[in-house]
């Protein structure tokens, strides 16, 4: 037999005995975003590329690839950002060719998780999505017939294990596939790239180097892993983020997932933790109506977090570590219920004593004459140090001292087992449980960063065990005491229904996840709550839209797993209510730009009493009561954009923010502000230099140059980044 693992420091040699191994017919299993092998993928697929004997078939979600420009000024300002950010990360092929509709015949590319809105419009992209809740990745995988899994790790303490650092979600789970295949004799290969700049996370996340049948490893297989930029937070950002940190329970759990709103929670939350007195003042600005103030009395609070949060949650976000630095996330659960039950209750806390003893044999969770079984759970949970041996119904205290009877019971025995046999501190602990990371570039460096007793807080494990109650139903009840699941919607409607993932023609625009099982989740465990946030206003081309609407065609949570939805306007507790109660809170959470649409068509619906009128505090839903509201904080430094630092440069930023807003308008537009604007810009304000010089627009080349530096002063002036005004203006010849 071979032995495993073969091991390869190149590529295409790593391809090569693929194919040798497999054959032609090739079908891949690789993880959700940053776990996939790109180096050993795009071998494969160049392999498949020039060679249409090669069958090969990608089942994965979420690929992640560069981001690519579609203009010149955006070519301008990403390609610095793009080689200083991401610098090798080598991006996915088979992505570009999908985009740009040049996969070969002989190659599928499947995916259950779209790059947000990266797939619109994409044909081939679209026809191969499958629709698959995260939590049951796993087994559906195997049912498309994969027979190889691929996957990218980091090297583990010492040669003979690795681990699957950012993705051990799905992994873990197929683990018992790949056995029971092996030893039937039907093997589902499995092949890794160990990355030394991925992050080394152990506990579950560490596996026998025998799991993988090949491993690409070495110089060549390491390179700088996807960075997600931060994107920037704003204010109905931290107006959801404020509400959602009202209802979180002290000693409960939270999900949240990646993007601005988490950034916002989690800004909240260490506000609520470190500056209370300015929490309370800023959520009493708020004017919150009676029933948002009386669930935030029954569910959640404003007091500092005592006992702290524990996080459960399918994706780790740069969010929790930012909690754990502030205090907020702090609540251990360990894998026991006797433990958990016991420390919830406040019998006994994390410091070993002979309290700790004596409340695990009252409750069961030990016998009073001590086998080899309660020994070896004691020392697994640090309640014994690791010196205590067990024989022959006596204790070995690894002291050289007299063997002591196993017997808690006997009042002798027992004083020695207490001076002698006790730990100081129980071990395993966790704060957090993930299925997978992915963040930016400082969020990777956060978790190489920890320390050895830190990275074991962090515990990554399978999407089976973190998604659902099932498998394991009492212990995850125990340990997701108050569990808020918070998850992002694009619309949601005046029934209450959520769409998430999909546009109404049909069109995906993400996936699903694991946001079903989180909602449905929520509404088994007796204190859990979902929490569905949705920006009340989105602003297309054609200027602002509704995000709350009296229906949508498209639905990825049904109106009877409805619970708790948020904008920045208010909150809507819908579980349990009639049709017309939701109808109204949904329409008093809803810009008031739209308000009265919304309820007309409540009404015509036959869901809402035709002499309802809207309440007058609902009537400033308003960008600018909302701009308001942190304008004094912001003006002292708070609630900034980027509250947890940038990849982009301040003129980067200010760059992006002002063209975003450009490439709002048509061209017919952007020409006649020009043209209004065309006294000033014959000479361009001296202001608008670092900007320009940052374009390479500085000095303009051609009249193609020159008109590129007065759109983008011009949108500078528009975004009141610089003034307009500015009597100090350069001479420079922008006629060229």
């Amino acid at each position: 037999m071979t032995q495993r693992p073969q091991r390869f420091t190149d590529a295409e040699a790593t391809i090569d005995w693929l194919i040798e191994t497999v054959g032609t017919d090739i079908r891949v299993g690789a993880p959700l975003g940053l776990g996939k092998p790109a180096t050993l993928m795009n071998a494969l697929y160049a392999r498949a590329r020039a060679n249409p004997q090669i069958k090969l078939s990608f089942l994965t979600a979420l690929s992640l690839d560069l981001p690519v420009a579609s203009s010149e000024l955006e070519r301008r300002i990403m390609a610095p950002i793009v080689a200083r950010v991401f610098e090798d990360y080598p991006g996915l092929d088979y992505v570009r060719d999908q985009k740009a509709g040049a996969l070969p015949d002989n190659v599928t590319v499947s995916e259950f998780f779209f790059q947000p809105g990266a797939m619109l419009g994409n044909d081939d992209a679209q026809r191969n999505y499958r629709s698959v809740n995260y939590t049951h990745a796993a087994r559906d995988i195997i049912n498309s017939g994969v027979n190889v899994l691929m996957q990218m790790g980091a090297p583990g303490r010492h040669a003979d294990e690795f681990s699957l650092s950012s993705n051990t979600d799905v992994t873990l789970d197929l683990i018992p596939v790949v056995e029971a295949a092996r030893a039937a004799g039907t093997p589902l290969f499995v092949v890794g790239q160990l990355n030394a700049k991925m992050p080394m996370m152990t506990r579950s996340a560490l596996v026998d180097a025998s799991l993988a049948d090949a491993i690409f490893e070495g110089e060549a297989a390491t390179f700088k892993p996807f960075g997600a930029p931060a994107m920037p937070v704003a204010p109905a950002d931290y107006a959801i983020g404020l509400r959602v940190s009202t209802l979180l329970a002290d000693g409960g759990t939270l999900q949240i997932g990646i993007g601005s709103l988490s950034d916002a929670i989690a800004y909240c939350a260490d506000l609520r933790e470190n500056h209370n007195d300015d929490y309370r003042a800023l959520v009493a600005a708020m004017n919150q109506p009676r029933d948002e103030r009386a669930l935030v009395d029954t569910i959640g609070g404003l007091a500092p977090f005592e006992r702290g949060l524990y996080g459960c949650t399918e994706m780790l976000v740069d969010a929790y570590m930012q909690m754990y630095r502030a205090g907020v996330i702090k609540r251990v659960v360990y894998d026991d219920i006797p433990l958990q039950t016991l420390l919830d209750a406040g019998s006994i806390d994390e410091t070993v004593s002979a309290d700790t003893l004596t409340a695990l044999r009252r409750q069961g969770a030990v016998r009073p004459d001590l086998n080899g079984d309660d020994v070896a759970y004691l020392k697994h949970f640090g309640v014994f140090h690791e010196d205590v041996r067990w024989g022959d119904k006596q204790l070995d205290a690894g002291d050289g001292g007299d063997p002591i009877a196993a017997d808690l019971d006997d009042e002798a025995a027992r004083a020695q087992i207490d001076a002698r046999c006790l730990g100081t501190r129980l071990k395993g602990a966790t704060l957090v449980h993930g299925g997978f990371f992915l963040g930016p570039n400082g969020f990777y460096q956060s978790l190489h960063d920890l320390t050895d007793d830190e990275r074991e807080l962090f515990h990554m494990t399978s999407v089976g065990q973190i998604n659902h109650l099932y498998g394991g139903e009492a212990l995850r009840r125990v340990q997701r005491r108050e569990a808020r699941f918070v998850n992002t919607a694009i619309k949601a409607t005046l029934s209450g229904a959520i769409a998430s993932d999909g546009l109404e023609s049909g069109q995906v625009l993400s996936g699903v996840g694991g946001q079903y099982n989180f909602v449905a989740q929520a509404q088994e465990l007796v204190d859990g709550r979902s929490i569905i946030c949705v920006r009340a206003v989105r602003n297309s081309s054609d200027g602002p839209e509704s995000n709350i609407v009296a229906h949508y065609a498209h639905t990825t949570i049904p109106r009877h797993l409805r619970d708790i939805v948020i904008t920045e306007y208010g909150v809507a507790d819908l579980r349990g209510k009639t049709d017309e109660q939701i109808a109204t809170a949904m329409i008093e959470i809803a810009d008031a730009r739209f308000q009265d649409d919304l309820r007309s068509a409540a009404v015509a619906a036959g869901k809402l009493r035709q002499d309802y009128q809207i309440p007058v505090q609902a009537r400033n839903n308003t960008p600018e009561n909302i701009a308001a509201l942190f304008a004094e904080q912001q003006q002292a430094g708070r609630f900034a954009a980027y509250p947890y630092g940038s990849d982009f440069t301040e003129i980067e930023r200010e760059l992006i923010g002002a063209l975003k807003k450009l490439q709002g308008g048509s061209p017919t537009a952007i020409f006649g502000r020009l043209a209004r604007h065309a006294s000033i810009l014959a000479s361009l304000p001296s202001s608008a230099q670092p900007y320009l010089e940052r374009m390479d627009l500085a000095r303009p080349r051609s009249w193609r140059e020159s008109l590129y530096a007065r759109l983008v002063t011009l949108a500078l002036i528009n975004d009141g980044v610089i003034d307009s005004g500015d009597e100090d203006s350069e001479d420079t010849d922008l006629g060229a």
